[in-house]
Formats: structure tokens, sequence, C-alpha cells
């Protein structure tokens, strides 16, 4: 009788075993920034860059704050994973007016093959006081998807081996078009980026005819990575 019974608890084990781990949360695994998404956006506090537009000649400097990034785990009904958040700041006089952040992170969301909006991707939104969310810069730039807020959307328009602006040459320059940039009057805009600089050139266009109405161009700064 009782080898009969181990018998028939041995024969039910494997489904046993397997149930259980049908319910536990299954892992996604870990996503980084990495390096190259880094080179963009990760510069040493005291680094600053100068803007001088390109209609009235006036100029707009800013400097970096702070750069924070720490990987968290999420949990959610079936799924977990854990991502790499980063958060990191310009100012000007004294006063927050880039503040980035990660755009929402779910641990359920459907994978699919490629690119996964809500995990693989680093979409960056940011708010600076009395404007609402805009998302200028998102990585890895793929045009499998659309860097979304409210109102908004971002697609990566060109990449660029090289770009001069201003007399001077950039190298791997990832340009973002922007159709309703609350930071610029709710018009369209563009924002190019360059490996190892930041924030070179914006844009800012008329609505409809898409007329050039002005920019910024970077003339001078200093970096620190």
């Amino acid at each position: 009788m009782k080898v009969t019974k181990l018998i028939l608890l041995l024969s039910l084990l494997p489904f046993i075993l397997s149930t259980c781990k049908d319910d536990e949360p299954q892992y996604l695994g870990e996503f980084r920034l990495g390096a190259e998404g880094e080179a963009y956006i990760k510069f040493e506090p005291g680094s600053y860059w100068v803007y001088e537009n390109d209609m009235t000649g006036e100029r707009d400097s800013f400097e970096m704050r702070d750069y924070n990034a720490k990987v968290e785990t999420y949990e959610g009904f079936e799924y977990s994973f854990q991502k790499e958040n980063v958060e990191f700041s310009w100012y000007k006089n004294q006063t927050s007016v880039y503040y980035f952040e990660p755009f929402g992170v779910f641990a359920d969301a459907t994978r699919r093959p490629g690119l996964n909006p809500s995990t693989d991707m680093y979409t960056f939104t940011h708010y600076t006081p009395g404007f609402s969310g805009s998302c200028i810069f998102y990585y890895p730039f793929s045009s499998e998807y659309t860097g979304s807020v409210s109102g908004q959307q971002t697609i990566v328009s060109s990449v660029y081996d090289s770009l001069q602006v201003q007399g001077e040459w950039y190298y791997d320059v990832a340009v973002f078009e922007v159709d309703n940039d609350p930071l610029l009057d709710n018009k369209p805009s563009n924002y190019y980026w360059a490996k190892n600089v930041g924030l070179i050139k914006k844009e800012k266009f008329k609505h409809w005819t898409n007329e050039y109405i002005e920019g910024w161009h970077l003339v001078k700064y200093q970096v620190t990575q």
C-alpha cells in the first residue's frame, strides 16, 4: 500500500511542479539604457551649453545639474522585469528648465519580436514649470516606435553620420520631429541630438505650411562624460 502511494505521488510530481511554475511571475529580463544611449544625455554636473537664436541673436545657456540612474523591479500579475530608471536635469538661472524621466513601464505588457515600447524603449518625457510634458528624445532610435505624450507625437526623422551646425561638425546626430510642441508655442519642431555633445539645435515651424520660423543653434559648450 505504501509503495503504491509513493508511486502515485511520484507520478503527480511533474504536474505539480509545472503548475507551480505557470503560476509564478515570468521574468522578462533586465533593461538598461547602455553606453550608446548614455552618450547622448549623460554628462557630469557643471557641463554647459550656449545657444543662439538665428533670428534675434538672443542667447540661452543651460547647465547640467544632475544625472541619476538606478535599476528597479516591476512586478505584474503575470510578469516581472527590472529596468534602469534614469532622471537628469538641465538648469538655467538656478531653475530647472529640462527635467527628463523615462516614460511608463508595464510589467504585464505583451511581448513581441523586436521593440516593445514599455520595456525595450526609453521614451524621455520632460517637464518645465508652466508647461505640459513633451517628448524630444527617445532611445533606441527607431522608426518602429513613436514617442507619445498627451496631444503630441515624436518620431525619429533622420540619423546622420555627421552634421554641420554653425561651422562645427557633429557626429552620430539623431533628429526628432515633434508634431505639437508645448515648449515652442505648440508649433511643430525639430530637435537635433549629437553623440557625446547633447542637444545641438532646435527648430520651430508653422502649422499647415511647415514654414520655418526660428531656430536655436549651439554656439559654445563644455561637456564632460
